[in-house]
C-alpha cells in the first residue's frame, strides 16, 4: 500500500473507530432486548405479525398481502411502504418474524454512526460517546424497540444521514438522504416538503439558483404525499379511502360516519397541543432531546408534520413519549438540530483555526471558550433527560424479561399447526406463526365463506380478556356451519382443526 493510500486509511479509521463502537454497543444492545422479548413471549400488538406476513410476501416478489388485517388486504393501502420490499431478501434467508426485529435493531444501531461522528468532529471523542449514547438510547428509539418491529425504522437512518449532511452543507447528500421517506410511509412526504424549506432557509445566502432548487425539493414532497393519500392508496385500499385521513378507518373504518364524526370534532390549536397534558411533557421530552437550543435550528422545524397527525388524532396512544413506535423519526431529528446549533456556535472557533494555520500563528485559546462551554452544556441536556426518564423506558426492564415457563409448550403449539395452511389465532403466537403459513387474527375473519383450517389460542392472551376460551369450541361458535377439534392443549394453548 502506497504512503498517501495508508494515510487515507489512517484518517478513516481514526475518524470512524469510535462512532462504529458506539453503534455496535447499541445495536448489541437492542438485540439482546429483542431476543430476550421473543424468548419472553411478549407480543404488544399485532404489528409484528403483519409486517411479517408482508414481508414475507415481498420474499416471494408478490403484492403483500396480509390475512392478519382481513381476507384478501393488500397492506400498500394501508400505510405506503414499499421500501420494505428490500427485506424480502433477508427474510428469505431468515423466514422469522424475529429477522425483522433484529433489522430494526440494526437500523436503529447503523443511525448512531453518523450523529456520533459529527459529534466527534464538533467536541471530541468525549462528545461523540456522549451525544452517540444518548442519542442512540433515546426515548423514541427504546419505544419503537419495546413496540416490535414497524416501517418507521427505515426511516431513521434516513433521517439520521440527511440531517447530518444538513449541518455540514452538502445539500445534495441531503436530499438524496431523504428522497426515500416517500417510500417509508406516506406522511413522510410532508417530512420531505418541510426539509425542502429548511434547505431553502439555510441557503438564501447562496443565490436565486439554491433557493429555488430547494423550493424544488420541497414541492417533491409534497406532491409525493398528495399523490399517494389521494391516488395510491385509495387505489389499494379495500374500503377505497386513505385509511387514516378524517373520513378513513381511523376515525370510522373507512365509512361515512366516521368522516362526519372527525369532522365535527376537530379541537382547537391550544387543545391539540395541551389536551390532554401527556402532549407538554412529550414536546418537553422532544426539546430537551435536542438540547433546547435545537429547537431554534431550521432543521427542527422537520418535527411538525409527525406531531401534527399525531396530535390532531383521536387515538390516545399517538400523544405519549414512553411507549410505541410513533417518536423514532423525531429522536434523529431532534439529535441533528442540537448538533447543528453547536456547529454554528463553534464555526468562528474552526474559521480563526484554520486562519492561525494558514498563517502559521497560534490560534487563539480563550475567544472563543464560551461557546464551548455552552456547547458541552447543551450537549449534556440529553443524556440527563435519558437518565431522569430511564426508568420509564423499556431498556430499564431488561433484567425483567426471562424466558417463558410456557415457551415448551407454545413451540409444540406451533408444531401442531403445519406449514401450508390457514390459521387464526391471537396475538400471542402470531407473529411466530407466519413463517409458511397463511395466518388470520381472531377478529377479522368473519366474512370468510371457508374459514381457517386451524385456531390457535392462549388463553392467557389480553386478546380475551377475562374470558375462558377453548379453540375448538371458539371456532365453531365463530364460524357456524363448521366444526373443530382440539389436537393440542398443553398450559393454556389450544390447537383446533376444522372437521368440517
Amino acid at each position: 500500500m502506497k504512503g498517501p493510500d495508508r494515510l487515507a486509511v489512517g484518517r478513516f479509521i481514526a475518524t470512524w473507530w469510535l462512532p462504529a463502537v458506539i453503534a455496535c454497543a447499541v445495536g448489541a444492545l437492542y438485540v439482546c432486548y429483542s431476543v430476550a422479548q421473543w424468548r419472553a413471549l411478549v407480543a404488544p400488538s399485532w404489528d409484528l405479525g403483519i409486517f411479517a406476513e408482508a414481508v414475507q410476501a415481498y420474499s416471494r416478489f408478490e403484492a403483500p398481502i396480509v390475512p392478519i388485517k382481513g381476507p384478501g388486504y393488500n397492506l400498500l393501502g394501508d400505510h405506503f411502504h414499499p421500501i420494505l420490499a428490500l427485506l424480502g431478501p433477508i427474510f428469505r434467508l431468515f423466514p422469522s418474524a424475529l429477522t425483522l426485529l433484529v433489522v430494526q435493531d440494526l437500523l436503529i444501531a447503523a443511525s448512531v454512526l453518523p450523529i456520533a461522528r459529527l459529534a466527534q468532529r464538533l467536541l471530541g471523542r468525549g462528545g461523540a460517546l456522549l451525544v452517540g449514547l444518548a442519542y442512540g438510547l433515546g426515548w423514541g428509539l427504546q419505544g419503537a424497540v419495546g413496540a416490535q418491529f414497524h416501517e418507521v425504522c427505515m426511516a431513521v437512518p434516513l433521517l439520521a444521514f440527511g440531517g447530518v449532511a444538513f449541518v455540514e452543507r452538502r445539500w445534495g447528500a441531503c436530499m438524496a438522504w431523504l428522497a426515500p421517506l416517500v417510500l417509508v410511509k406516506e406522511d413522510l412526504g410532508l417530512t420531505v416538503f418541510v426539509a425542502g424549506l429548511a434547505l431553502a432557509w439555510r441557503r438564501r445566502g447562496e443565490g436565486r439558483s439554491a433557493v429555488l432548487r430547494s423550493i424544488a425539493y420541497a414541492l417533491f414532497g409534497i406532491v409525493a404525499f398528495v399523490v399517494t393519500v389521494k391516488v395510491l392508496l385509495p387505489a389499494m385500499n379495500p374500503a377505497g379511502t386513505w385509511a387514516y385521513s378524517l373520513d378513513g378507518a381511523a376515525t370510522g373504518a373507512g365509512t361515512p360516519t366516521g368522516g362526519t364524526t372527525a369532522a365535527r370534532a376537530i379541537p382547537s390549536l391550544w387543545d391539540i397541543l395541551t389536551t390532554p397534558s401527556v402532549k407538554l411533557v412529550t414536546l418537553i421530552v422532544l426539546a430537551a432531546g435536542a438540547g433546547f437550543v435545537g429547537t431554534a435550528s431550521p432543521w427542527f422545524a422537520l418535527v411538525a408534520p409527525t406531531l401534527a397527525w399525531r396530535f390532531a388524532g383521536s387515538l390516545e396512544s399517538y400523544y405519549g413519549w414512553d411507549s410505541w413506535h410513533y417518536n423514532a423519526v423525531l429522536v434523529p431529528i431532534a439529535a441533528c438540530s442540537l448538533l447543528d446549533v453547536i456547529d454554528q456556535w463553534l464555526a468562528p472557533e474552526r474559521a480563526a483555526a484554520d486562519l492561525a494555520a494558514q498563517s502559521r500563528d497560534e490560534a487563539p485559546a480563550s475567544s472563543n471558550l464560551g461557546w464551548r462551554v455552552a456547547a458541552w452544556a447543551v450537549a449534556c441536556v440529553p443524556a440527563a433527560s435519558l437518565a431522569l426518564t430511564a426508568s420509564s423506558l423499556p431498556l430499564w426492564h431488561l433484567p425483567d424479561l426471562k424466558e417463558d415457563p410456557r415457551m415448551a409448550a407454545a413451540l409444540g403449539a406451533l408444531d401442531a399447526v403445519p406449514e401450508g395452511v390457514s390459521v387464526e389465532t391471537d396475538t400471542t403466537l402470531l407473529a411466530r406463526l407466519v413463517p409458511g403459513r397463511e395466518v388470520y387474527w381472531v377478529g377479522t375473519t368473519g366474512t370468510m365463506d371457508t374459514p381457517p383450517e386451524y385456531v390457535v389460542i392462549d388463553a392467557r392472551s389480553y386478546a380475551w380478556g377475562d374470558q375462558q376460551v377453548d379453540a375448538e369450541s371458539w371456532g365453531s361458535a365463530a364460524h357456524p356451519g363448521h366444526s373443530y377439534e382440539t389436537v393440542y392443549a398443553k398450559q393454556g394453548f389450544r390447537v383446533a382443526r376444522r372437521t368440517s
